[in-house]
């Protein structure tokens, strides 16, 4: 367990586990195992791996919303569950047969699903992780002829460790039945198991391209009213970094009041835009990942410099100013240096 006791990452607070289980499905030897009992929560160990999974899954940004569908038979047992009309056992292992005939019949893969019921905050979560077993080499030792003989035994799964990316999860709200996730295994159809095969929804726009398109209709918005895009990029995201900090989920309606407060005709065009993509008026984001995100701004000239500042310097003319000038070309100046390190 040194791998789990070493990696570091931001836990929320108020992040309440409540009960978990961990269900076999693998495919590849035809070998369904629902499991009957929950987890030991009460074991340090077991409790600091559930966590770590759950923070992952709420920190990612590739996360996107979906839908039930209006015959979703996961949404139906979710509301049984949820009002205690099933455990979570039978609740997990109900929902899982899908997965388990698709990992059986259609694509013979191995997964353990890590079924998650906690709150944040008192607001209850459903997670449901799949992670996919890998093939491992393990030492063993054997008695042959009556002698001890150590030798490597092949084929071996084991859950997949903490360095790999979880491909595809879901955390659904009890609530209110919002759904984020993420399926990004390549399956042989080309379909979303997640959505597809446990939960029958539809998916919408993740977190991520939400922040990039952002990002995008301020630059347009910047180059079309003769703006320089790069400050306005900085105002942009030193707004969503400072939202996100104070705790509250991006408006883009608030964006644009606030980033283009003396400028109506460009918060204006900003909305436009925004509705022409079609994104959501609001979006909660992970506060550890977009601070990071935000921190930065790297600019490239058509001379072949790219240079990387903290995104709030650009707003400061005390530390860099770029200068208009004339003939349409841009002088960009860097002060208040003491000292030059170079990165190799």
């Amino acid at each position: 367990m040194t791998e789990l006791n070493d990696e570091v990452e931001t836990v929320s607070h108020g992040l309440e586990l409540q009960a978990a289980i961990l269900h076999l499905l693998d495919g590849r030897h035809h070998n369904i195992v629902l499991s009957e009992q929950t987890l030991d929560l009460e074991d340090p160990q077991i409790a600091k791996y559930v966590r770590r999974y759950i923070t992952r899954c709420k920190n990612d940004m590739r996360a996107k919303p979906g839908t039930f569908a209006e015959e979703s038979e996961f949404a139906r047992q979710l509301e049984r569950y949820f009002h205690h009309e099933s455990d979570l056992p039978g609740f997990t292992g109900t929902v899982c047969e899908p997965l388990a005939k698709y990992f059986e019949h259609e694509e013979a893969r191995s997964f353990a699903v890590l079924a998650v019921d906690y709150r944040v905050d008192d607001v209850p979560y459903l997670a449901f992780i799949l992670l996919e077993e890998v093939d491992t080499m393990t030492c063993i030792t054997d008695s042959v002829n009556g002698r001890i003989l150590n030798t490597v035994n092949f084929g071996t799964l084991s859950l997949p460790p903490f360095s790999r990316p979880i491909t595809s999860f879901a955390v659904i709200n009890q609530i209110t039945g919002e759904i984020l996730f993420v399926d990004q295994t390549k399956w042989n159809d080309g379909i979303s198991v997640i959505t597809d095969h446990l939960l029958d929804a539809e998916a919408g726009i993740s977190r991520k391209e939400v922040v990039e398109h952002v990002k995008n209709i301020a630059c347009e918005v910047a180059e079309e009213f003769h703006e320089n895009p790069t400050i306005l990029l900085s105002k942009v995201k030193n707004y969503i970094s400072d939202t996100v900090k104070e705790g509250m989920p991006l408006s883009t309606e608030s964006l644009a009041e606030t980033v283009f407060d003396d400028t109506p005709r460009m918060a204006q065009a900003f909305r436009e835009k925004a509705e022409e993509k079609t994104l959501p008026k609001v979006v909660e984001l992970p506060k550890a990942p977009i601070v990071t995100a935000m921190k930065k701004q790297r600019i490239s000239t058509d001379t072949g410099i790219e240079v990387s500042f903290p995104a709030e310097y650009f707003q400061n003319n005390q530390f860099i100013e770029f200068v208009n000038h004339p003939d349409g070309t841009i002088s960009i100046e860097i002060k208040q240096i003491s000292k030059i390190t170079n990165k190799l």
